[in-house]
């Protein structure tokens, strides 16, 4: 078979019934994940559960790291967007409470690492996701950092523009290590959020409102 034919279709070209099918992969994913680690999950048993033919599921995803991207950053869209009106409605109610850049970062990284404290395997899922070499999962990871790029861009409001780019690295990368070593055991979730606000405030304090 030539290889162009074994390609994933498109999610631009397919139809809203592949994608309703598609959908129902990820999700089937999300749920699975949640009883069992990434490493366990099984294309076959993904396809099963969903309800999908598994010829159809490789038609939409090139692998199990590609589904499982998928499902993660599907994951992740929906928390993102959840906190952010949690933030949003938060600030609202105290309108004269001190905050600024430094208040809104914490605030919504503060909620976002909770959920991942509720669902461990999300944690690991990332970790597992962040190290393939399948193209298409690194795709999925693209369109997801660039989605948190402008989630933080807006949060970091009022912060000057050549502070932005450096805080958003040392606040990933602090976000990112710290989950591996929380996920393999080698950090307490407590010294994790910790390391984290530390980073924060370091970079972020001086913008906050007084």
């Amino acid at each position: 078979m030539a290889k162009e034919e074994t390609l994933p279709q498109p999610v631009s070209t397919m139809t809203p019934a592949q994608l309703e099918r598609r959908r129902r992969l990820t999700d089937t994913v999300i749920e699975m994940i949640d009883q069992m680690g990434p490493e366990q999950l099984q294309m076959r048993d993904v396809a099963e559960r969903s309800g999908v033919a598994l010829g159809t599921a490789y038609r939409y995803f090139s692998s199990k790291d590609h589904l499982l991207a998928a499902a993660w950053a599907d994951w992740q869209r929906r928390l993102t967007d959840r906190v952010r009106v949690e933030v949003s409605r938060d600030a609202s109610r105290n309108r004269s409470a001190p905050g600024g850049a430094c208040t809104r970062v914490l605030a919504f990284l503060s909620r976002e690492t909770r959920a991942f404290q509720r669902h461990p395997n999300f944690a690991r899922l990332v970790a597992y996701v962040e190290v393939s070499s399948d193209p298409f999962a690194s795709e999925e990871l693209a369109g997801l950092r660039s989605d948190n790029f402008a989630t933080l861009m807006a949060l970091m409001e009022g912060v000057p523009a050549d502070v932005v780019r450096p805080a958003m690295t040392a606040i990933n990368a602090t976000l990112g290590s710290g989950l591996t070593a929380w996920t393999y055991g080698r950090l307490t979730f407590a010294d994790f959020s910790r390391q984290l606000e530390e980073v924060v405030r370091l970079i972020l304090g001086p913008y906050d409102e007084a």
